[in-house]
């Protein structure tokens, strides 16, 4: 998995950029942090929890808000993910379309 949950601490956007270059070092750095984005939304769904709130993936993958709205807004337009508002807090879900690119990352 490129990104697991640390308690610990925070990455900064540096650090998760240093983690996941190796395996995708032809893709660009927006290509990336969507990969690591949708591998965490499919992960969580995995779990159960299938709405996830954009704040928890800021501070799971180490970015900006700023940074991750405009990724969620490029994966939005590709009918990846969806983006919606639960509880006065915005939430991310994959599409159908995400979890099988989602599936198809995993067995890369």
């Amino acid at each position: 998995m490129l990104f697991e949950s640390r308690h610990e601490s925070v990455p900064d956007e540096a650090s998760v950029q240093e983690d996941v270059v190796p395996e995708y070092a032809s893709l660009d750095n927006s290509t990336v942090l969507m990969l690591g984005i949708l591998e965490l939304l499919h992960a969580e769904h995995e779990q159960g929890r299938g709405h996830i709130s954009l704040a928890v993936i800021c501070k799971r993958l180490g970015l900006r808000m700023s940074t991750l709205q405009r990724l969620m807004t490029a994966l939005s337009e590709q009918a990846l993910v969806e983006i919606s508002v639960q509880k006065d807090r915005l939430v991310a879900v994959l599409t159908p379309q995400g979890e099988e690119v989602s599936l198809a990352l995993q067995l890369t």
